[in-house]
């Protein structure tokens, strides 16, 4: 599978800056044009330079799921218009902000946090049309930070438990693997960025994590 790494203005917690599906990628308007150049070149997408509340925290704010973004509550009108003429089908969320921090989807199905009320959660399942599983993971209540998903495997915090590890083979129909990035972080979701195509991970990502992250989203590991 083709994996990169890269830091976005001396930061390596690329997840926090960028949303990521296999039909296009957000990402803050002061990236350079190499930058932009390697996540397209890797993950075969079109980037959207963008802000969310006026923020480049995207990959906080934001999660996305083919040509859908579930978008926080404080997303303007304006971010929302150009995002639309941009393909992207926005859903705002009424009462949550850290989005990306609490829902982690892929085609198949996703895990959200027990935060999020149950009446977002149903909106959401509507909204992207997968069913969502309320879950801790590692004794966290920040799902979209433990566990990365792609359609070909998943990343989890390396605490997740064989138990949690097992329900979410079977949420995601994939295998995956714990592991850390950014030498010893211990959240994916902070540090990698990946669909279907291709990986992106912070620069500080030693060789052994480099191979376990290519490991879990490598299409051998797919059910």
């Amino acid at each position: 599978m083709n994996i990169k790494t890269i830091s976005l203005k001396g930061s390596p917690y690329i997840g926090l800056f960028c949303v990521v599906t296999d039909e296009y990628a957000l990402v803050p308007a002061f990236m350079e044009a190499r930058e932009i150049k390697k996540i397209e070149d890797t993950l075969n997408v079109k980037t959207i330079p963008t802000t969310i509340a006026d923020t480049h925290l995207l990959g906080v704010l934001g999660k996305g799921l083919g040509k859908k973004l579930l978008a926080a509550s404080t997303i303007t009108k304006e971010e929302i218009n150009h995002l639309e003429k941009n393909g992207i089908h926005v859903h705002v969320m009424h009462e949550i902000t850290a989005i990306g921090n609490l829902v982690c989807v892929q085609k198949n199905g996703g895990i959200i946090s027990p935060l999020i009320p149950e009446k977002e959660k149903i909106a959401i399942e509507k909204f992207l049309g997968i069913p969502l599983h309320v879950m801790s993971i590692a004794s966290s209540e920040l799902a979209g930070s433990c566990v990365l998903a792609t359609e070909k495997g998943f990343l989890a915090h390396p605490r997740t438990t064989p138990e949690e590890m097992e329900a979410l083979d079977a949420i995601f129909h994939a295998a995956g693997i714990t592991t850390t990035a950014n030498y010893g972080d211990p959240f994916p979701g902070n540090s990698v960025i990946a669909n279907t195509y291709g990986i992106v991970v912070g620069e500080r990502t030693s060789g052994p994590e480099l191979a376990r992250i290519d490991e879990g989203l490598h299409p051998g590991l797919n059910k």
